[in-house]
């Protein structure tokens, strides 16, 4: 029993350590382009919506789309008017990764173009708990390495991977959330739905 607790007091502080995110208020749709448009930030862009009358049969081998969940038609229409706001509004990219799921690289495709496949960012949600909290805390590691120094750096993945990583639960399909560093900390600023990016002006 006290051995339990003990190991139970060691993950709690373990998990204060890599999780820290900002408790003020997140920033408004509009501060948050803002952000993203001098660069310098973290984005974690969740895939596109997905059609769920699929499912995943085979999270062995990611390199067969047709056992997977994939976007849809919606979906594709939807990220790849994300991406098309993003580059109009001149919000710099620099490095994009994605999980190695197809949904997560269409998605990225879509939206930025390049982009590399990382094989931390698998769906944290499929694994045990030990291994579901190491791949939190490797996105967390990814983050304070990330080189942001070019423009905002972003990473491709699913709900859960924020979740153990950061505390943070990105809602709905295709949503993006905006981290900042400061002094090897990241910084919850918010998020940005598909809906609330600015429509293009006549």
């Amino acid at each position: 029993m006290k051995k339990s607790f003990i190991l139970l007091l060691i993950i709690f502080i373990s998990n204060l350590a890599y999780a820290e995110t900002s408790s003020s208020i997140p920033l408004s749709t509009a501060e948050l382009i803002k952000l993203l448009q001098a660069g310098g930030n973290i984005i974690y862009m969740r895939h596109g919506p997905t059609d769920h009358n699929q499912k995943d049969q085979d999270r062995h081998k990611l390199n067969n789309c047709s056992t997977q969940r994939n976007l849809s038609p919606q979906g594709r229409k939807q990220v790849q008017n994300t991406g098309n706001t993003i580059r109009r509004l001149n919000i710099p990219i620099a490095k994009v990764s994605s999980s190695p799921y197809c949904r997560c690289k269409e998605t990225a495709e879509l939206a930025f173009g390049k982009f590399s496949i990382e094989p931390d960012l698998h769906f944290s949600i499929s694994k045990n708990e030990h291994e579901s909290d190491m791949l939190g805390r490797r996105l967390h590691e990814m983050m304070i390495n990330a080189d942001t120094s070019s423009g905002n750096v972003v990473f491709v993945g699913h709900t859960s991977n924020l979740r153990d990583g950061m505390g943070i639960w990105p809602k709905p399909e295709g949503v993006i959330s905006v981290f900042k560093k400061n002094n090897n900390k990241i910084i919850y600023k918010g998020m940005i739905t598909p809906n609330a990016w600015p429509a293009p002006s006549n």
